[in-house]
């Protein structure tokens, strides 16, 4: 039994050296995992680079996220430096609660808000890091359902000058179900049935 206090909470148990009551409640809500670790680390090389300091619009906030998506080991190693996914609809959804929040808003009315930040300003800003040498493709995704873009930072921004373009996104050529080039000839090649619309009696006199 542990002792009562004043106020009604029960106090820690110091031989064991267990918390009891709202203590350990409050540790085990802080277990619970989320997409975004609670913190990361960025480089001075990096933040003070040129390439760094001459991004625009969206792209220095989209490059945090990249960074605090990092699972960093107790070495300091990036564990998974070659496979991080950043969609669209994850900035849309962060955004979009992040601009409901600071409005005081319920979860009913957020749905009929605008999104926070649109797809031309993330694509822009994927751009950006790309040219600038911050991230690196991988795996292309889109090319059916759940199928997420990988993306690897790399470091390249480290010769990076006003002017190069290191990396950019490469126009996306797969044909992808009824949008072939196969699907559409084939349809093209199909021969018009000219004897659909003939009366039976007429085809009754022609055998």
């Amino acid at each position: 039994m542990h002792r009562v206090a004043s106020r009604g909470y029960p106090r820690p148990d110091r031989k064991n050296g267990k918390r009891g009551g709202i203590a350990s409640a409050m540790s085990g809500r802080n277990k619970k995992k989320s997409k975004f670790p609670p913190g990361t680390w960025v480089e001075r090389k990096l933040f003070m680079s040129r390439a760094f300091l001459e991004l625009t619009g969206f792209a220095a906030q989209l490059l945090i996220l990249f960074l605090g998506k990092r699972d960093i080991g107790k070495d300091k190693k990036v564990l998974n430096k070659d496979s991080i996914t950043m969609t669209y609809v994850e900035l849309e959804n962060l955004y979009h609660r992040r601009e409901a929040n600071l409005k005081g808003c319920q979860l009913q009315e957020q749905k009929n808000l605008a999104s926070g930040i649109s797809r031309p300003r993330i694509t822009r800003a994927l751009e950006q890091l790309l040219a600038h040498g911050f991230i690196e493709i991988r795996h292309r995704g889109g090319a059916y359902q759940k199928d997420k873009t990988i993306y690897a930072l790399i470091d390249d921004w480290q010769w990076w000058r006003p002017g190069m373009v290191i990396r950019k996104r490469e126009p996306d050529t797969r044909c992808r179900g009824y949008n072939s080039k196969k699907t559409k000839r084939a349809h093209e090649n199909v021969p018009i049935h000219t004897h659909e619309n003939i009366p039976i009696d007429d085809i009754n006199e022609t055998v």
